[in-house]
């Protein structure tokens, strides 16, 4: 009999993702009990997509290590980094300032802080202390979004996880998309899935009478955005009279909606 609160592993074909359980099979991947902990499933189906056996995976948001252990199931190399390490093998480093060469990572994955409802540490560095309703705290994750870039090879993948929030006497705040637009200076978009929040306070009571009687919705999903990073273009030879026609044209981004050029994502 198959049970319904921990499915198997199925890769993902639509972009709306649902997953009731922290952890797949009979061990586990990070810690079920901290507090805003990635489904493994996700990190699972990211790195079976978008990397292959021996890839080097890194998360300069670690967490509890859930990205470590999935990206170690699979056969990939992994680093994981925090300003709050929770266990021997993640690196105390701030997301901001990655100690990684540049172009070095195949894949990078974040599940950031959004505003200030959890308490992640007690180092000052730590964005989870930044307002998501003041800039600093878009300021400080478009450093670390930055240093993510520098540190991914041309042509690989990252994902960003992350909800967003209502604060009750203070509104709505669309984290995720204000990043997504950040992501969008550095990187190409790839996809936009929705992940279903099973976080427990959805279930209580107590959490649903005040969302009725205050006429606001509980988060029920997650974003997460997948970007990719071109390649660097060598600049091409062009004759004076192309130049000439040229001037004035503004040359922009890539569209949201264009694939990216030579590269499809790895199976294995």
């Amino acid at each position: 009999m198959v049970d319904k609160k921990k499915p198997g592993l199925d890769m993902q074909v639509t972009t709306l993702w649902d997953y009731p359980s922290q952890n797949y099979g009979d061990g586990k991947q990070g810690d079920v009990n901290y507090a805003g902990a990635t489904p493994s499933y996700v990190i699972w189906n990211l790195l079976k997509r978008y990397t292959q056996e021996k890839a080097l995976v890194i998360d300069p948001m670690c967490g509890s290590g859930t990205t470590l252990d999935v990206a170690r199931d699979l056969g990939r190399r992994a680093l994981g980094y925090d300003v709050n390490p929770t266990r021997k093998d993640i690196f105390r480093v701030d997301a901001r300032k990655l100690p990684l060469e540049d172009e070095k990572a195949d894949f990078v994955f974040v599940d950031p802080p959004y505003g200030t409802h959890l308490n992640y540490s007690d180092d000052p560095r730590c964005i989870g202390k930044l307002d998501a309703a003041e800039d600093g705290y878009y300021q400080s994750m478009e450093q670390a979004i930055g240093e993510m870039h520098r540190v991914l090879k041309p042509s690989r993948y990252m994902a960003l996880y992350v909800s967003d929030s209502f604060v009750k006497g203070k509104g709505f705040f669309p984290i995720g998309f204000r990043l997504f637009g950040i992501l969008c200076k550095y990187f190409t978009p790839i996809d936009h899935v929705a992940v279903v929040r099973h976080n427990k306070t959805l279930e209580m009571g107590n959490y649903r009478k005040a969302a009725d009687e205050g006429n606001f919705f509980l988060r029920g999903f997650n974003h997460l955005f997948i970007m990719f990073k071109e390649p660097a273009q060598k600049p091409a030879r062009t004759s004076e009279k192309s130049k000439e026609a040229n001037k004035g044209k503004h040359r922009g981004a890539r569209p949201w909606g264009r694939k990216p050029g030579g590269h499809k994502p790895k199976k294995n």
